[in-house]
């Protein structure tokens, strides 16, 4: 996060890859869905009945990488507010399949919140990830008050 300069990403590219991804994930949990069902059916079943989580996965997949993309574009950096940005979107496709406007609030507030929250924080890396020591030692120092600080 400590460079917040923004590059232009294909956004296109980046869309379809993440829908792919999420349709993937979407495969693997309707095979599940079919796999714990109570019906004896066929294998198809992964499609015909449970075809549409495969289709609610890829559309939050594209729908996060499109938005994420568009906001960085848009607001000129890049940062963890676009991922929350894409979050809250994709949130807002899980509402919408329930149906229910509360539910897709609820799920842009978390969706938000955690995406947002895990870029902060520096995703897999880690925000301290090409430190030196003695950089992570300052940077641990200013999370916490010391003991002068509290006595202030």
């Amino acid at each position: 996060m400590a460079d917040n300069a923004h590059e232009p990403r294909d956004w296109k590219s980046e869309t379809a890859k993440y829908t792919l991804g999420g349709a993937g994930v979407g495969l693997f949990a309707s095979a599940f869905q079919t796999a714990y069902s109570s019906s004896k059916g066929s294998a198809l079943d992964v499609f015909t009945k449970h075809g549409g989580t495969i289709g609610f996965m890829a559309a939050m997949g594209g729908v996060f990488a499109g938005v994420d993309a568009a906001s960085a574009q848009i607001r000129g950096k890049e940062d963890f507010v676009n991922s929350a940005i894409a979050g809250c979107a994709a949130g807002l496709i899980a509402g919408i399949r329930k149906r229910s406007i509360p539910a897709a609030l609820g799920s842009c507030a978390f969706f938000g919140t955690a995406m947002g929250t895990y870029e902060y924080s520096g995703g897999f890396e880690g925000k301290m990830h090409g430190m030196t020591r003695e950089q992570r030692d300052e940077y641990r120092s200013g999370l916490f008050a010391s003991a002068e600080d509290l006595r202030k």
